[in-house]
């Protein structure tokens, strides 16, 4: 499903537009001319469907060289050890979750309650996944016309990394689930969430002239990105829990 130039959205469950598994958060896949990108990977549950959303776009699945995943959680991460073995692609996660990915259980990011919540299935296991390239936010990549900045954006998860891609005058923001459209702010009751982090480490997003927002659930925007930025960052400077949190 094309929504913008070189940018696509291969995997989305019911927070989205149910084009994968019905707990897939948003995967999108961006194009470029050094292999293609995927941001997140699914739950990891009917993962051929992300394969069949990509054929069906016109692309091949085989030149998807990068996963970038914006945090470990399941509906993020869970389809990155399947989607690299059968892609042989590089994983890319902040050192902060590097270990989640790696090694999570039940018990780690709130994943038992989830599954207790009715979110996942009662047999769904975490697979775990070796990521090639573990980042602490600050980083700058190059890969085919994209200029990649890292952020690292602790609040919803200790690790949560947010992607600004640059090229050619424009801006686009792969946000996870740090801020979605409108500004509002995803908080879990559990493990690594904590708005006081949030608080901390969104104005890292303030000024950067964001066009193109594209957040791991929800709509996305084409144009007036920094706007829903603006005013989640608005929304943490008081004392009192922000409104627009869920």
């Amino acid at each position: 499903m094309k929504i913008n130039d070189g940018i696509y959205l291969v995997g989305s469950g019911q927070a989205g537009c149910m084009i994968s598994y019905i707990s897939d958060s948003h995967v999108y896949l961006v194009e470029t001319a050094a292999g293609n990108i995927l941001i997140d990977a699914g739950v990891g549950l009917e993962c051929g469907r992300i394969i069949e959303n990509i054929k069906k776009d016109g692309l091949d699945p085989e030149n998807v060289e990068y996963i970038f995943l914006t945090h470990s959680h399941a509906d993020h991460a869970g389809g990155t050890s399947w989607l690299k073995e059968k892609l042989g692609c590089k994983v890319y996660i902040s050192k902060a979750e590097a270990h989640l990915l790696r090694e999570s259980d039940l018990m780690d990011q709130g994943l038992d309650v989830a599954i207790e919540d009715g979110i996942y299935p009662p047999d769904y296991r975490y697979t775990n996944c070796d990521p090639d390239v573990e980042i602490e936010g600050g980083e700058s990549f190059t890969i085919g016309e994209w200029d990649i900045e890292t952020i690292h954006t602790p609040g919803h998860s200790t690790g949560s990394m947010c992607y600004l891609f640059r090229s050619g005058g424009r801006t686009a923001l792969f946000s996870g689930d740090v801020v979605v459209h409108g500004g509002k702010l995803m908080f879990l009751n559990c493990e690594g969430s904590v708005m006081a982090d949030m608080r901390r480490s969104m104005p890292k997003l303030g000024g950067r002239g964001i066009e193109e927002l594209y957040p791991g659930h929800g709509c996305w925007v084409c144009a007036g990105g920094q706007s829903h930025v603006d005013k989640a960052i608005e929304a943490l400077r008081h004392l009192g829990p922000p409104p627009n949190a869920f």
